[in-house]
């Protein structure tokens, strides 16, 4: 289903949002920013049914006006688990410092 489970911290890579999203959302998440994902599931795309979705803490929305009444989550690859994000920021420190060192004569 994902590549994240209950309790994962997670970092959005994707905040852009169709404009007029605010009239289904109350709260959305944000570039760059942590989060902990509090329920995953089979959610329904604006364009496409059995995308996989996310529920975060701390941000909470409205149900859908769906049968199956349950509240919006977000797409999960708008998302990324933090442990890859930690793991892709030290390789590029490492990177630099190769880059920087001073040439050995």
């Amino acid at each position: 289903m994902s590549n994240f489970n209950i309790g994962d911290k997670v970092v959005c890579v994707d905040d852009k949002f169709p404009p007029d999203i605010g009239k289904l959302y109350d709260a959305l998440p944000v570039k760059d920013v942590t989060y902990v994902v509090r329920d995953i599931r089979l959610g329904i795309n604006l364009t496409l049914e059995g995308d996989v979705s996310v529920l975060l803490i701390g941000l909470v929305n409205p149900k859908a006006d769906s049968k199956a009444n349950l509240e919006r989550g977000f797409r999960a690859d708008r998302f990324r688990p933090l442990e890859e994000m930690q793991e892709e920021s030290r390789n590029a420190v490492e990177e630099t410092k190769e880059i920087l060192q001073p040439l050995e004569v």
